[in-house]
């Protein structure tokens, strides 16, 4: 049970804080009381060397604590830090940094009176929420694998939503949805590949075996046709040879005859006469 005394000390100490509360901290009164041997310091100051000083306003720190004689001396923070309330700090919070590596970017910027507020990147999904609605850690979203389609894109609260891909169409696992298998019979195609629900059909033109055997005995006929062609030529060729050396011998036989004859003529004379 309180003494007179402190009763007294007590009543003056609520009076005193419900009238500092109309001041700004500058030009605040220490309010220091004693309730037997503890020390209570209102919500709007802190304790130091078992004093009560005001608090600095949100954005600032002290720079010197408050005496008997003055009041706390208060300093900015920084940029790239911060105190988002009021406080007895002698240093201010480092704002909080949104590392693009980690898959974080910045949704709003750090000021003196508030931190960093980080989002995913796109392609990444939230895994711990902070305060002030911001994301600390992020993974990447789920990748639809080959057979299935994205049915639901990801956004930075939801992961993305896969589904199978049905008979008769196909997607590689990076598409919306997914596509028809390539018909090569109504293209005029052969099909090599059948196709499954992670991959088209394979197709390619048809080469008929008859087509094939058809080109090759024509392609076989023509360089005989050539060869015998070459061979007549070669032949008739060597034939009229042969006739231009036999019209020759004949004509030089018969240039010597005339020749022979008349000698015999002069002969056969010259001993008639003798």
């Amino acid at each position: 049970m309180l003494t007179s005394g402190q009763f007294d000390l007590l009543c003056l100490h609520l009076l005193l804080s419900s009238v500092a509360e109309d001041f700004h901290f500058s030009g605040q009164v220490i309010v220091t009381v004693f309730i037997g041997d503890s020390l209570t310091c209102h919500p709007a100051e802190y304790e130091v060397n078992n004093e009560c000083c005001p608090m600095c306003p949100a954005g600032s720190r002290v720079r010197i604590d408050c005496t008997e004689y003055r009041s706390t001396s208060c300093l900015p923070c920084v940029d790239g830090t911060f105190t988002e309330k009021a406080n007895g700090l002698k240093k201010c919070f480092s704002c909080t940094s949104c590392d693009p590596g980690s898959g974080l970017t910045v949704k709003k910027s750090c000021s003196g009176t508030s931190d960093t507020v980080c989002e995913p990147r796109e392609g990444f999904l939230c895994v711990d929420s902070s305060d002030r609605n911001g994301c600390a850690a992020v993974r990447k979203h789920r990748s639809c694998e080959p057979g299935q389609y994205i049915h639901q894109k990801g956004w930075s609260s939801s992961d993305t939503q896969c589904s199978p891909c049905s008979d008769g169409t196909f997607s590689d696992g990076n598409s919306t949805t997914c596509q028809q298998h390539t018909q090569c019979e109504e293209l005029g195609l052969l099909q090599t590949t059948a196709g499954n629900t992670s991959a088209d059909a394979q197709c390619e033109e048809e080469k008929p075996t008859g087509t094939i055997i058809g080109v090759s005995v024509g392609l076989v006929l023509v360089v005989l046709l050539v060869i015998l062609s070459v061979g007549v030529v070669m032949f008739f060729k060597r034939k009229r040879i042969l006739k231009v050396n036999c019209i020759c011998q004949v004509s030089h036989r018969s240039e010597k005859t005339p020749m022979r004859s008349l000698k015999k003529f002069f002969f056969f004379f010259s001993v008639f006469v003798i």
